[in-house]
């Protein structure tokens, strides 16, 4: 009979780390904490908070939480509308005063507003942008409010030096709504500083061309074009809209971006409205809603 060989004593290998305790970092978990290297049992552990075994008072917990959850949402959302409220108000204003400054009134800006976002409707972009470009472009001339009354209403031609002045209105009114942080006055900074810009690069205040002029200014551009020599003025007659429509084909690629004179002849036919809806709604300025985005009425 074959015998087994014995198999020798091995003694346990030595562990090639360092002992567990040398890398345990010291826990405070109160003034009870075990001491390093000492046994802890769970019972040794503070207690979680005991949750309620009644289900009704569980439910009723947390219903009552997603209620306060709700009334901090509601009084949120109360305070943000308050704020644009009165954000709203404190542009309108700005807008009758800019337009009674200029010797004119506020049908003018108004109907700067909404063909404006007629035009970027027309023109493809979205119906949001087309709000905010309503809202925004009748702030285009803001700046004319530190033009001094002696150069903004002289009936004759100005002077250089009297021009030099009136060509800081852009910057004028740049500064009087930039930093707000909402994004309809930040975009009618853009259309302030830059509606006088010109395809070709002959504008002010910056010499801009082509499509480094953004493209609310590029449309506000040909609408205050547009509605300004077609409406009368003290020192002017209206001019006929056939013949302004001449002028902006012969202005479409120097003065004017050519699509956008392109998206103002597709508008034609809803001119009428807009003159009708503007006239309507200018003695009423101060009390307009806000989101009352009736050029969609056109």
């Amino acid at each position: 009979m074959q015998q087994e060989t014995p198999v020798p004593h091995m003694p346990p290998a030595p562990h090639p780390h360092p002992s567990f305790q040398q890398f345990s970092p010291a826990i405070t978990l109160g003034e009870d904490t075990p001491a390093p290297g000492a046994a802890v049992s769970l019972a040794s552990l503070a207690p979680l908070p005991a949750i309620g075994t009644d289900p009704r008072k569980t439910y009723r917990q947390m219903f009552q939480m997603a209620q306060e959850l709700q009334d901090v949402a509601a009084e949120r959302d109360r305070a943000q509308a308050a704020a644009a409220d009165a954000q709203h108000r404190a542009l309108q204003r700005l807008i009758l005063l800019a337009a009674l400054k200029d010797g004119g009134s506020p049908e003018h800006c108004l109907r700067v507003g909404a063909l404006s976002a007629l035009v970027a409707q027309a023109m493809g972009l979205p119906q949001k942008r087309c709000d905010m470009l309503f809202e925004a472009a009748p702030l285009h001339d803001l700046g004319k409010l530190g033009i001094p009354d002696s150069i903004l209403l002289k009936p004759g031609r100005l002077s250089a030096e009297e021009w030099r002045i009136m060509r800081d209105h852009p910057l004028l009114g740049a500064r009087l709504l930039e930093g707000s942080g909402s994004p309809v006055q930040e975009l009618a900074v853009e259309i302030v500083l830059n509606h006088h810009e010109k395809w070709d690069g002959s504008g002010y205040p910056a010499g801009r061309f082509g499509t480094n002029t953004p493209l609310s200014a590029r449309i506000t551009a040909v609408v205050d074009f547009f509605d300004a020599v077609t409406a009368p003025r003290s020192d002017r007659a209206a001019l006929d809209d056939n013949e302004v429509f001449r002028l902006l084909e012969c202005a479409s690629g120097t003065q004017f971006d050519p699509a956008v004179v392109s998206a103002m002849f597709n508008i034609r036919p809803r001119l009428p409205h807009i003159r009708r809806l503007a006239a309507e709604r200018a003695p009423r300025l101060l009390d307009a809603p806000r989101q009352d985005y009736w050029w969609r009425q056109a």
